[in-house]
């Protein structure tokens, strides 16, 4: 059988990341072929597509993005034959705009900071052009590919003696932590991960200057994929707290996690690793589980 680059998607290890008596573990998902978490839920998506026969080759794709969703569904657009619009805020970084333009990807950019305008614009532009839409931010697909994908990996792995020898925890970690954007992740891996240790917290983490899911107003922020505005997917009834992280300190943390650890990551994924060690500190539990979103990059121009 011909492999394609998105047959490598997925199977990412865990990275211990330890201050003092706290070991936080990352799914490190910039290690998938287009550096971020999203390609398992674009490969999802797609390939389901493919299968029940709603998109062929040399058919238009188009969503809605902060960057990594997009940048993931132009390689797969670039690897199997398709045209890819994407529709983003305009304030995403550089980075971002320039990968779309290497994969061939046609951007069009909604007003700062305004994902309700660029889903209505990806909506309408899918129903006059008869485009296939990938509706990451409603698609029950997003979900499920992290239940099949990211909880079974992390349980797996979690299960290994070089973990189970070292922590000397059998019932599983303490919490997982994870940053939402569409909410995917959070919903799928929390689904899979809570059949297997009832006891494991779910902490859901949003921009301080975009506090929705904590009942506040979205706002302007610079954790790109993250804080998209609105809840979406995410079911805050599962989830046991959410916590806010300001951009100034993601990006400070960012920098820590490359000079000092050699992990260079992004933003968000800086926010997931600050959120868990204050997790773990404030609640005395020595490792948490959290998702090492995307690579450092294609954040140059905004860090």
């Amino acid at each position: 059988m011909k492999r394609k680059l998105s047959n490598y998607v997925g199977n990412t290890p865990l990275i211990p990341i330890t201050i003092g008596d706290f070991t936080v573990w990352g799914k490190a998902e910039f290690m998938n072929p287009s550096g971020s978490v999203k390609d398992r839920m674009a490969t999802f998506i797609i390939n389901n597509a493919e299968k029940n026969g709603l998109i062929f080759k040399g058919d238009t794709l188009c969503e809605a993005t902060s960057g990594n969703s997009g940048i993931a569904f132009a390689m797969l657009a670039a690897e199997r034959g398709y045209k890819m619009v994407i529709i983003m805020p305009s304030n995403m970084s550089e980075e971002r705009k320039k990968m779309f333009e290497y994969y061939g990807a046609e951007l069009i950019e909604a007003s700062e900071g305004d994902f309700d305008e660029a889903i209505r614009m990806r909506d309408e532009l899918c129903y006059t052009n008869e485009w296939f839409n990938c509706n990451q931010f409603d698609n029950p697909l997003n979900i499920e590919a992290h239940y099949s994908t990211t909880g079974p990996e992390i349980y797996d792995e979690w299960s290994l003696p070089k973990i189970q020898g070292a922590y000397k925890r059998k019932d599983g970690p303490a919490v997982f932590v994870a940053g939402t954007g569409t909410g995917g992740t959070l919903m799928g891996t929390r689904k899979f991960l809570k059949e297997q240790w009832k006891d494991i917290k779910i902490v859901a983490v949003e921009p301080e200057e975009s506090p929705v899911m904590s009942g506040g107003e979205p706002g302007l922020h610079g954790i790109q994929g993250i804080g998209d505005g609105s809840k979406f997917l995410v079911d805050l009834e599962v989830v046991d707290e959410v916590k806010t992280i300001s951009t100034e300190c993601a990006k400070k943390t960012a920098r820590h996690l490359a000079k000092n650890y050699g992990l260079f990551v992004g933003i968000s994924a800086a926010a997931n690793v600050f959120t868990t060690f204050q997790w773990l500190r404030d609640n005395d539990e020595p490792h948490g589980i959290t998702i090492l979103c995307d690579r450092g990059e294609r954040y140059f121009s905004c860090m």
